[in-house]
This record gives C-alpha cells, structure tokens and sequence, in this order.
C-alpha cells in the first residue's frame, strides 16, 4: 500500500497548494505534496511498433518520450491497445498483465513511475466491459501483477473506476501488492451539480483510494469555475490527494491552474496533435511544464478557501 510518507505530518496545507494530509506515493511522484504531478498518458494501439490504425508510435515508445519529455507519471491506457480477441476477463486481464510488464521494464531506468489504466466504455474508454468484468479483469491483474513483483517492474498504481462498484474490494488487493489506487469518475456530457461531484470523492475517499480524480464536461464558463470550487473545498475537507479536471478546451485552464485550488494531478500531451491527447482539452507538456515552472504557489489562488 502506498502510505503517506512521514514528512507529510504536520504539515498545514496552504492556499494554492495540492499539499494534503495523507500525501501518496506512487513511485518517485507524491500527490498532494509540494507540488502538481504532471502525468502523459500512452494512446497507441500497439505496445511494440505501429498498429493497424496508424497511429504514430507505439505504447513503448509514447512511454519513453514521456519520461524524456519531463512527465513525473506515465500512465498506460490498457483499453487503447489493441488486444486479441479475449475470451473473458481473466484473458484480457493476462493481456494487460503483459503490457504492464513490457513498459514498466522500459521505464523503470528512467525512474518514471507507470500508472496501469483500463477505461471503460461507459466512461470514455475502449474497454468494452460491464462493471462486473471489468472489477473481474482488474482483480486478475492485480494478482498477476503480485506475482511477478519479485524481480520484475510492475505497476506503481492502478485506476480503477468508481463504478465498477468495487472500488473497496480492489484497492484492499492492490494495497497488498504494494499497488497505489487512484480511484476515478467521468462524465463526457455535462458538470453534475456541486454536491454530487464532492460525493464521489468522498465515496472515493471511503472506499480506501489513495487519491480521488473527477473529470467532467463543462458547457459554459460557469460549469469550469464550479470544478475549480469543487476542487478546494474537496481539499479542506478530504485527507487524500484530489484532481478535479474540467475537459474540453473550455476547461483547459482547469488542468493548468487546478494546483492553485488543491489539485494534485494533471494530464498533458505529449504534442499538439489531437491523437496525442488522451483526452480533450490536454495542453502540452512542454506547455503545461513551462507553466507551472513559471508559476509560484504563493499567488492568491482564485476561491481556494481561507481560513476562519
């Protein structure tokens, strides 16, 4: 399990800061430590060379230039990859098992910690799977990845999806792996209301995450400032590290000034092309890097709140 580490302790978060009480560790990267995690996310369809839609590169190499490219995370989207023909989830599990295994050897000279992601559907994903499969598929991968920890890179941390429904079950396993849980929520159509977006990280919180992402869709102005609002007050009153991303070009300054309202992680992409991005919205990374390089945490964040 990845548990806080114990400098965290005592610490006060401040105004414009991701900082948190139970910081995680997921690797080398802390969310809700001193600074944002910038994290790549791979969106090929092949691990090895170029796949049969065409798209450029391949998950290896995606992974690879994210760590050169200054990432602090890189996450492996294991629904984008073009798998064969799974006869059910122990299959697809054994699959992604594979993929794991592959990239998290090329990145670990790097230092650069994997995120292992299997996004459904239902949530904006390639992976075709009712909640019951999918929960099936993640435990399995969860035990191959045990299994092999003895001598092999594995996952330094899993998502799993906050409807699946099993979110409890599976961060109890992952932890025994020693695999950090981000739990996530997505919405590709609207902004739910304020006290239903805080509800989902708080079942996130709940349900033994080690850090809680929400990503959501806004339809006006309005909608990306409620997101940035959700994000402080999901950090004044949960301990774990949270992200609240506002996708789309409209929210894109959700996912480059997030830290000033206590988000922890972010995605950028890793050029300007539209297939780089793993989902709309995400800036560069070189852009999103030079960003929050230039940035100062002692800026007045707009709405973080203050103490009484």
């Amino acid at each position: 399990m990845a548990e806080a580490p114990a400098t965290g302790a005592g610490r006060t978060p401040s105004p414009g800061s991701p900082l948190c009480p139970r910081p995680a560790r997921i690797g080398a990267a802390e969310l809700g430590g001193e600074r944002v995690v910038v994290a790549v996310a791979t969106t090929a369809g092949a691990i090895d060379g170029a796949d049969s839609a065409g798209d450029s590169g391949s998950a290896l190499a995606q992974a690879l230039a994210a760590a050169a490219a200054g990432a602090d995370l890189v996450e492996l989207r294991l629904d984008l990859l073009s798998s064969p023909q799974a006869a059910g989830p122990q299959a697809q599990a054994a699959f992604w098992h594979e993929a794991v295994l592959a990239v998290s050897a090329v990145l670990a000279p790097t230092g650069t910690p994997l995120l292992a992601t299997a996004r459904s559907r239902r949530e904006g994903g390639g992976a075709a799977m009712d909640p019951r499969e999918q929960a099936e598929a993640l435990g399995a991968l969860i035990d191959l990845q045990a299994e092999h920890r003895a001598g092999h890179a594995v996952a330094d941390a899993l998502d799993v999806e906050l409807s699946t429904g099993a979110l409890t079950a599976l961060a109890a396993r992952a932890h025994e792996a020693g695999i950090a849980v981000v739990a996530s929520s997505h919405d590709f159509t609207a902004t739910p209301p304020d006290g239903e977006m805080l509800e989902r990280l708080e079942r996130m919180e709940t349900g033994g995450a080690d850090c809680a992402k929400i990503a959501v869709m806004p339809r006006s102005e309005e909608d990306v400032d409620r997101a940035l609002q959700v994000t402080a007050r999901a950090r004044a009153c949960l301990s774990i590290p949270v992200a609240v991303i506002s996708m789309g070009e409209r929210g894109r300054r959700s996912r480059l000034e997030g830290w000033r309202y206590g988000s922890a992680l972010t995605f950028a992409a890793l050029s300007a092309d539209p297939a780089a991005a793993s989902a709309p919205g995400q800036p560069t990374i070189a852009a999103l890097l030079s960003h929050r390089d230039r940035s100062k945490t002692g800026t007045t964040p707009g709405g973080f709140p203050q103490a009484d």
